[in-house]
């Protein structure tokens, strides 16, 4: 009766432990999270188990029950996953490669030392587990610049959780190999001097492990920072920089332009935040790693759509992937320069609402046409103290919607930065502490932050911003958080081919993707502009169905018979559209059916857009403004300096549309580096004379900045 009931409660207390995970965010998903820690839980417990076992117990088979007991706990979450669709054969593997080898691998040491008659062995264990499970992650996080980890004790760390789905990699299997070693290792070492075979385990296994510690770089268990630079394989040194970069995918303009814009940004923080000037020493200068595309990035640094600073190194450093850099470089070199006042530990704040709030303030912020003030006080209520003193908490940050805790953090730092003096903030960014670093309580510094906001003038644009930012929920709030769906993993591969420029491969993972989304509108019509930018007209003529209820898609096919010469059957979706643009308020659909109108119009359009041919200057001068405005993105992104200039030249004569704001910027942007001094000037005249939103103007102030920084 009393073994029943122990055999009984071995099975509900793994059980029950398993249905409380359920209560724990992301422990509660049947992936890496509970993996992890299931893995370190078995890896002790197993262990110490194998320390006091009996010689007449089978090893293998106590190991198993270990494992048992463990997957045991793991049924709840298999169930949930299953139940809500949340169940992912990713989060299985994990669960099958992280803990059974970590329980074998702890049993194995415990076995050892029992066999050796090691007195103290669960302490010797213990301290032998704990040595490998923080030692190692403490010696890989203070000299390799990478932000995945993998353990022989609790399995590996992907990287940033919220970067993306994480899914099983090559490394990860890989490294559980070389576990797979160690366990065959240490099982058969007490054998060696009793059975051949154990002798040639072990033999075999040690040569293997040999092996494969030469080729932890080149399998991605470890990332040094010489490895990444040999991938790269690109480099350029400036006063302050080295910058590293994959040559087969910047241009010598892009990076003597990046080269440049690096000095510039420094140049900028280090004024902003009252800091001295960065010595040339060529022992000190900042690594800038400028990665090809994300996926790249996350192959060899462990975060995909995430840039970041390891700060916590010796070295300066900064990485990001080249479709992140107009938007992350400014804000990452802040982590860098803010080194200097963090604490001795990790070079940064204890509070993450501090570290990411300075950037964020300093940098100005993400959104094109709202300041950061603006996002904030369009969301009432604000955060009281209470609610305040929660983000700039070590573990607060990360417990709430990212877009909202960056932007509430960025906006109350730079009311600081602007209020107080910037020594108070850098005493806060070091203890982590604002209400030691300032001489106003909490209290009061949030009533003065309200009224700041409240003086802050917002707008109907600014609401919808707000709205977009801060409507997007947190990884604790998704429901399925690192489960992908067929269309998301077919996008994805789609945006991967098309950063590689690999368009066969592109176009047949957009054909996935427009079957898993059952053809819905706005991926079809980015399936046409691909093939018609592609040259593949033909399959755009055979799928070009009449009754598709989005003018977007009637015009791309109008488009698509132009390009083919079929004249009337081009008119016949023109007719189409209008009808569909006619019910609608639309303006700017109502522009692109009135360019499609005047077959000279629509001919430079075509020409630019679907064959990358630039208008030459009598064409530009007759081209319609949207068009012209397409042909001097064109012109950037095809190098065209004398092009450029010449486009600009012609467009300073005409009215300014808000609109194409931000293309107004990069136009003065390249010419101010193409040393057009007078013109990038007159257009800096041209639109400091035009009533622009705060943003705008704040953003404008920054080229004013640019072309001061070219000219010193």
């Amino acid at each position: 009766m009393v073994k029943q009931i122990g055999d009984n409660l071995n099975i509900i207390l793994p059980l029950l432990s398993g249905a409380a995970l359920l209560y724990v965010p992301l422990l509660s998903d049947f992936h890496i999270e509970s993996a992890i820690l299931m893995s370190l839980v078995g890896c002790f417990w197993a262990g110490i188990r194998a320390c006091g076992v009996h010689r007449s117990s089978p090893d293998f088979d106590s190991a198993l029950t270990v494992a048992g007991y463990l997957f045991l706990v793991g049924l709840p979450l298999f169930l949930n996953a299953l139940v809500t669709g949340c169940f992912s054969v990713q989060g299985l593997a994990f669960w099958l490669i992280y803990p059974l080898p970590g329980i074998f691998f702890g049993y194995a040491i415990g076995r050892l030392l029992r066999t050796w008659r090691v007195r103290y062995r669960r302490t010797a264990t213990i301290i032998i587990l704990l040595g490998i499970s923080i030692g190692t992650l403490v010696f890989e996080f203070y000299n390799y610049p990478q932000v995945y980890f993998f353990n022989h004790v609790w399995g590996g760390w992907a990287g940033p959780v919220y970067d993306e789905t994480i899914t099983i990699s090559g490394s990860a299997i890989f490294f559980r190999s070389m576990t797979v070693l160690w366990i065959l290792v240490l099982w058969h070492i007490p054998s060696v001097n009793k059975d051949n075979l154990s002798r040639w385990i072990v033999g075999l296994s040690a040569v293997a492990l040999g092996f494969c510690y030469t080729q932890l770089a080149e399998m991605g268990v470890i990332s040094p920072p010489e490895h990444i630079q040999a991938i790269l394989g690109g480099s350029r040194e400036t006063e302050h920089f080295r910058l590293y970069y994959d040559r087969e995918y910047y241009s010598e303009y892009e990076i003597d332009l990046l080269a440049r814009e690096h000095e510039f940004h420094l140049d900028q923080i280090t004024g902003k935040l009252e800091l001295e000037e960065r010595g040339s020493n060529s022992d000190h200068k900042i690594e800038s790693y400028l990665y090809a595309h994300p996926w790249q990035k996350k192959r060899l640094a462990g975060a995909k759509f995430t840039s970041y600073v390891p700060v916590w190194l010796s070295r300066d450093q900064l990485h990001i992937a080249k479709q992140q850099i107009k938007g992350s470089l400014g804000h990452e070199l802040v982590h860098v320069l803010a080194k200097r006042f963090g604490n001795d530990l990790l070079n940064a704040s204890w509070s993450i609402g501090l570290v990411e709030g300075l950037a964020v303030a300093v940098d100005g912020g993400s959104s094109s046409t709202t300041t950061i003030d603006q996002v904030v006080a369009s969301q009432k209520p604000y955060p009281g103290p209470a609610a305040l003193q929660r983000v700039f908490s070590p573990w607060g940050f990360y417990g709430g919607r990212s877009g909202v805790n960056y932007l509430t953090s960025g906006s109350f730092v730079q009311f600081l930065l602007e209020r107080y003096p910037a020594q108070n903030i850098k005493e806060a960014y070091r203890s982590g502490n604002i209400a030691d670093a300032y001489p106003q309580s909490w209290q009061l510094l949030t009533r003065e932050w309200h009224r700041h906001l409240d003086s802050t003038a917002v707008d109907s644009i600014d609401r919808q911003k707000a709205r977009q930012i801060f409507s997007v929920p947190s990884l604790l709030e998704k429901r399925c958080p690192h489960v992908a769906s067929g269309f998301a993993t077919a996008w994805d591969n789609f945006q991967y081919y098309q950063a590689v420029d690999d368009t066969v491969n592109a176009l047949h993972s957009l054909d996935k993707a427009l079957a898993e989304s059952d053809s819905l509108p706005v991926v079809k019509a980015e399936w046409v502009y691909r093939h018609l930018t592609a040259g593949r007209n033909a399959a755009v003529l055979r799928t070009a169905a009449p009754n598709d209820s989005t003018p977007d898609l009637q015009l791309l096919y109008a488009d698509a018979f132009a390009q083919a010469g079929c004249g009337e059957q081009a008119q016949h979706h023109l007719e189409e559209a209008h009808r569909l643009i006619a019910a609608s308020q639309d303006s700017t659909r109502r522009r692109a059916l009135a360019m499609r109108t005047d077959e000279r119009q629509w001919k430079i359009y075509r020409r630019l857009t679907y064959e990358q041919i630039l208008p030459d200057s009598a064409a530009f001068r007759h081209a319609l403004y949207r068009t012209k405005m397409r042909a001097v993105r064109a012109s950037i992104d095809q190098e065209k300096r004398a092009v450029l200039a010449d486009y600009a030249e012609q467009l300073l004569g005409l009215l300014l549309n808000e609109l194409f704001f931000d293309d107004y910027l990069t136009l003065v942007h390249h010419l101010s580096f193409h040393n057009e001094k007078i013109l990038a000037r007159q257009w800096v005249q041209k639109l400091s004379r035009t009533t622009l939103r705060e943003r705008y103007r704040e953003r404008l102030e920054d080229e004013i900045a640019w072309q001061k920084f070219l000219d010193i």
